[in-house]
């Protein structure tokens, strides 16, 4: 039932460049704070997490459109707005560290509508050492040192009918992040982009994600 995240963009093409799937003007924009990525979501605690997980205090997000004539940066309207389009449609929050001339992002988050969600405690009890499952949302989990996973309840309408759920993902590339940081920091991380993102789809009550990610239900 569970979905591993993935990084595919544009079909086959996976996302490895900072420029892949974008225009011939994209880039990356100044400088930013680790509390003004993601259309500055993160609260202090999240963005403290941020800092922790990259070693810096120094960001850029991508400039620039893609093939839809969408900006590449991140910005909750679009965001809720691309919700129900293809992979190579949506808004993405890609972030990068200051000065890294990789092209790997450090994190990668983004939203999809879904009908359903692993069940907690399921999940819990049988979540292994790669696997770390919160209380968090309808279901929420840390797997291995790359993926993170938030469903949250939300109920919003497509093309096809209405959705229940919305799933918040994160990958994170394994050889961006600092040794040792800790999995909480993802979490907190995801959960306060999707915070922003169901105030901005109108069901933050519905989705009762809280201010601060509990401990978590496995260890």
């Amino acid at each position: 039932m569970r979905n591993r995240p993935h990084w595919m963009l544009c079909g086959s093409l996976i996302l490895l460049m900072a420029t892949a799937c974008t225009d011939g003007e994209s880039g990356k924009e100044a400088t930013l704070s680790a509390s003004h990525v993601c259309d500055a979501t993160l609260t202090p605690p999240s963005a403290k997490a941020l800092e922790n997980l990259a070693s810096t205090e120094r960001f850029n997000e991508l400039t620039g459109t893609n093939q839809q004539g969408d900006p590449n940066k991140f910005s909750l309207e679009l965001a809720a707005k691309r919700l129900y389009g293809e992979v190579k449609e949506r808004n993405i929050c890609m972030v990068y560290k200051a000065g890294d001339d990789s092209g790997i992002p450090l994190l990668k988050i983004e939203f999809e509508p879904t009908e359903s969600h692993p069940v907690p405690e399921e999940e819990a009890r049988t979540a292994d050492r790669d696997r770390i499952v919160f209380p968090l949302g309808s279901y929420a989990e840390i797997n291995g040192d790359s993926g993170a996973n938030l469903y949250f309840a939300c109920s919003t309408d497509g093309p096809e009918g209405t959705s229940r759920y919305v799933r918040a993902r994160m990958y994170s590339s394994g050889g961006q992040l600092a040794p040792g940081s800790a999995p909480d920091d993802r979490m907190a991380i995801l959960n306060d982009v999707a915070r922003g993102l169901a105030r901005q789809l109108a069901c933050a009550d519905e989705a009762a994600l809280p201010a601060r990610v509990p401990a978590p239900t496995t260890v």
